[in-house]
């Protein structure tokens, strides 16, 4: 049974079929997702006992077999040198098509909308290009730089923890940003006026999301702390 004590991160490391019902919330479980569930809740002002019945009610619910986020259970059963290779063949294959998709569809709504959705829109095409840059560079610091490295040091150095605890700090900083455009956006309610366009830019860019944070929970949550145990 979930309590109050364990994290949102436990929690989705247990139940993997929690996810859909935390992303509806707009709860981190991957970087802010190592607090009591108690305090996450008391922060976002939200009722606990309700709260702690509905997930625990989600978390019994069998896993559908085509549900997208059951492959966690199968991704903790790998070796790390798996881990690796499959983050890099799913996740950074995903998040690159959806990056590139998203800024395309962000481009063509600024301009059209701009007359009426000028400042909001130049504001979240800021903070998304930074975003999509700070994330092509981490995804190639991870693929040419840092598993390269864990792949050669099965039992962590201090250099390569080093590494690696950068890049658990660069998730972190990612994860602020993605908070930053949720607000922005309203959770990516689109305005009243808005064109099908415009609807579909919020949906891929909340798409994106939800997968780079599944993304950040499997390498923060799952492969990084089981390289660290193989000291």
């Amino acid at each position: 049974m979930i309590t109050k004590d364990m994290t949102l991160a436990d929690v989705v490391k247990a139940h993997p079929n929690t996810i859909g019902f935390l992303n509806g919330l707009h709860l981190d479980y991957c970087c802010g997702g190592h607090e009591a569930i108690s305090i996450a809740l008391r922060e976002k002002g939200m009722d606990i006992e309700k709260f702690l019945a509905e997930l625990n009610e989600v978390a019994a619910r069998p896993t559908a077999a085509k549900d997208v986020h059951a492959d966690i259970e199968s991704f903790k059963d790998l070796k790390v040198t798996e881990m690796l290779d499959d983050l890099e063949a799913t996740h950074h294959v995903t998040d690159r098509k959806l990056m590139a998709e998203t800024e395309d569809l962000l481009n063509k709504i600024l301009i059209v909308h701009y007359p009426h959705h000028g400042e909001m829109l130049t504001r979240l095409h800021h903070l998304y290009a930074g975003l999509k840059a700070e994330l092509e560079e981490h995804f190639a610091k991870e693929e040419q730089l840092v598993f390269p490295l864990m792949r050669q040091h099965p039992h962590p150095d201090k250099a390569t923890l080093d590494l690696v605890h950068q890049l658990e700090e660069e998730h972190t900083g990612a994860g602020d940003v993605i908070k930053e455009i949720q607000e922005l956006t309203d959770n990516f309610t689109p305005p009243e006026d808005a064109c099908p366009t415009f609807r579909h830019t919020y949906a891929t860019m909340e798409a994106l999301f939800d997968d780079i944070f599944i993304h950040i929970f499997k390498e923060n949550s799952i492969a990084f702390p089981e390289y660290a145990e193989q000291q």
